[in-house]
């Protein structure tokens, strides 16, 4: 089995950026498999060389070592970065053009928070048969009554509306590149991926791509394993995210403290036993004698 970590560098990583590597590392070393580092930079908008050195910074903190990805930043960027994969998400894209998946849409920003159905496309553009110009965006037409189902690694039987909960979704940006939804269902063929571990915030993302795969009978990302895990939230309830301002890696590292804290939170979230652990290694060793990727015994905290 193979399996990845796909953080993006637009933002200082998090606590739970870090549970979601760490049950994903559990996984790969549980079941014998390989781990990809796969980090996501078509963004270049907020992109920054800082965020860049976190993710290293924060894997040899952890004590995650990977079997497959950049090495360094100068390594990532000569060959690892998605736009040297630009090439690969276009065939895509000329591939969904070909069999009428998608339409052309210039909706802007306002047009889309002042539909009544925001943060859901309302279909504003998908009869009206617009030119695909360059400027504009490229949505995926879901049917109406579009329901994807898997068998979820920790979720059993899972069941998503598409065309209730996502609706129309963008594979191709306004400024020409791909979306995250086309650009990790295209990486993630690329680099053989079996196994995804995932929040549970992007299940219509999983639902989404799944959708991708049927229509461009892409059998091997049908056969992908997804498992979401639930989120770790703030004393409000709230996620953590890089937006919002979420206490850093960073910011615990250079404080001088160490990850047992993070390891104590995977280790409940993976419904492991209440036996101390003071480093990965030790979590990876209950995963390999409880085996919770095959008891479904993921918990929320």
């Amino acid at each position: 089995m193979k399996t990845r970590i796909a953080p993006t560098p637009s933002g200082f990583l998090h606590v739970g950026n870090a549970v979601s590597f760490l049950i994903t590392y559990c996984l790969a070393k549980s079941e014998n498999g390989k781990l990809l580092l796969r980090i996501d930079d078509l963004d270049r908008e907020r992109y920054r060389k800082e965020y860049l050195e976190d993710i290293f910074y924060a894997l040899d903190w952890l004590g995650i070592q990977y079997d497959e990805g950049p090495s360094s930043l100068d390594d990532f960027d000569k060959f690892w970065s998605q736009h040297q994969r630009l090439s690969l998400y276009d065939l895509a894209l000329k591939s969904a053009l070909e069999q009428g998946c998608v339409y052309s849409c210039e909706c802007t920003r306002k047009d889309l928070m002042t539909s009544c159905n925001y943060p859901v496309y309302d279909g504003k553009c998908r009869d009206l048969k617009k030119s695909f110009h360059e400027k504009s965006a490229w949505r995926w037409q879901i049917k109406e009554g579009t329901f994807i189902h898997w068998v979820d690694l920790f979720k059993a039987n899972t069941t998503v509306n598409l065309s209730k909960q996502m609706g129309d979704f963008v594979v191709k940006q306004k400024n020409g590149l791909p979306s995250y939804q086309l650009g990790s269902y295209v990486d993630d063929l690329h680099f053989n991926i079996t196994h995804i571990i995932r929040g549970a915030d992007l299940l219509t993302s999983t639902a989404a791509q799944l959708c991708m795969a049927t229509f461009m009978e892409s059998i091997d990302f049908q056969r992908i394993h997804f498992g979401h895990h639930p989120l770790i939230t703030d004393k409000n309830g709230n996620k953590l995210s890089k937006s919002a301002g979420s206490e850093s890696l960073k910011s615990l590292r250079e404080t001088g403290k160490n990850p047992l804290a993070i390891l104590e939170i995977a280790r409940k979230m993976l419904g492991l036993p209440d036996e101390k652990i003071e480093t990965t290694a030790e979590l990876v060793q209950l995963c390999l004698a409880y085996k919770p990727f095959l008891n479904e015994k993921i918990r929320s905290i």
